[in-house]
């Protein structure tokens, strides 16, 4: 299980950065306060970077606010139709993205196209067998976002990204930093496996037949 910020900053240290979701809509003004918004920290450790996301008002409060540049307000399923298939990002990061959106494999195919040679994919999702909903789910209640259409597990997660022409060369649990009762259940469930946990994070590139077929 690892820290999954820490682990996205270290992998974009000195690149070029997309970010998808980089608002974290709808709780962008309470994150920045909190110091917790991954855009801010990505900001400390690219050495270029932009955001994409919907809320066109909290991309033009970061950019009020907190004098940040290369902001673009779009949908993450046409993101291929936000930037010039030149743009060549290095790393593209949708954390907690795919769950939310209504086609997740029409956005994974966007991205060869923005994808710097030798460039990767970081995507991460809830863990849809996280150890407390099963268990909820013996009461007969379910632990939900009602703004998710999907949920995946780590098996879920690599076969999309294989379906969409990527190889996922690492993946990891991760827990998210809330001391809930539920988060101490699945923290003591990781114990035992780290796909027990809260979420799950993975690494991709494009696979040799997708550059095949590109040329």
């Amino acid at each position: 299980m690892i820290d999954r910020d820490k682990m996205v900053l270290e992998r974009c240290a000195g690149k070029k950065v997309l970010h998808v979701g980089c608002c974290a809509a709808p709780a962008c003004r309470e994150m920045c306060e909190s110091g917790r918004l991954l855009h801010l920290k990505l900001r400390e450790v690219a050495s270029e970077l932009w955001g994409l996301d919907m809320s066109g008002e909290d991309i033009t409060y970061l950019k009020d606010q907190y004098q940040m540049e290369n902001l673009v307000v779009g949908d993450a399923e046409l993101i291929d139709r936000s930037f010039p298939s030149s743009s060549a990002f290095d790393v593209i990061v949708a954390g907690d993205v795919i769950e939310h959106l209504k086609n997740p494999g029409l956005f994974l195919d966007g991205t060869h196209s923005l994808l710097a040679p030798q460039g990767i994919l970081i995507v991460s999702v809830p863990n849809g067998v996280v150890f407390h909903r099963g268990l909820k789910s013996l009461l007969g209640k379910e632990t939900v976002n009602l703004d998710h259409n999907f949920y995946f597990s780590r098996k879920t997660l690599c076969h999309l990204l294989s379906s969409c022409g990527y190889e996922t060369n690492e993946i990891y649990g991760f827990r998210l930093r809330d001391w809930s009762i539920t988060a101490l259940f699945d923290l003591f469930a990781s114990m035992f496996s780290q796909w027990a946990c809260e979420g799950v994070v993975a690494i991709a590139r494009p696979s040799p037949a997708r550059g095949s077929e590109k040329e």
